[in-house]
């Protein structure tokens, strides 16, 4: 005699294994890694941004020592240009040197002075990283000419 096989019955129920640990266990080990990957895009936002507005620093300075008709208050103004363009940056950290000092030849003359010699405006900013904690030097520099009136 043959036996007639049994026909099982489908069900609609699923059978369920206990997975939810494992899912957070996979989501404890990638969470650091995409924390530090967002903290550095962070990082080099900043730094980006720091190096573009001290660069722009620079030229906002230089800019304004070719065109200053006081030599007296020269380094006064040139400074003042970089701290006015320098958005977004402490001030109290930017390091700016002019180079002809404003006691030297030719800045030194009265107006109208021997103009075509080059004035360099050299800007030190440091950056604070996050992750790492270290601090970065941001250079930003600038040369122009010196001009005289502009007749229009």
């Amino acid at each position: 005699m043959r036996s007639i096989p049994k026909v099982r019955k489908k069900t609609n129920k699923q059978v369920r294994y206990p997975i939810s640990g494992q899912s957070l266990v996979e989501f404890a080990f990638v969470l650091p890694i995409l924390l530090l990957l967002m903290v550095s895009i962070i990082d080099f936002g900043i730094l980006f941004y720091s190096q573009m507005a001290v660069s722009n620093a620079a030229w906002e300075g230089a800019r304004a020592g070719a065109t200053i008709i006081d030599p007296t208050q020269g380094d006064q103004e040139i400074i003042g240009a970089v701290h006015q363009a320098a958005f977004g940056l402490d001030i109290s950290q930017l390091i700016v040197d002019i180079d002809p000092d404003q006691d030297e030849p030719p800045r030194n003359q009265a107006f109208p002075a021997p103009r075509g010699d080059s004035l360099t405006v050299t800007i030190q900013y440091q950056v604070n990283l996050t992750f790492p904690q270290i601090s970065l030097p941001v250079t930003g520099k600038a040369v122009t000419f010196l001009v005289g009136e502009i007749e229009i």
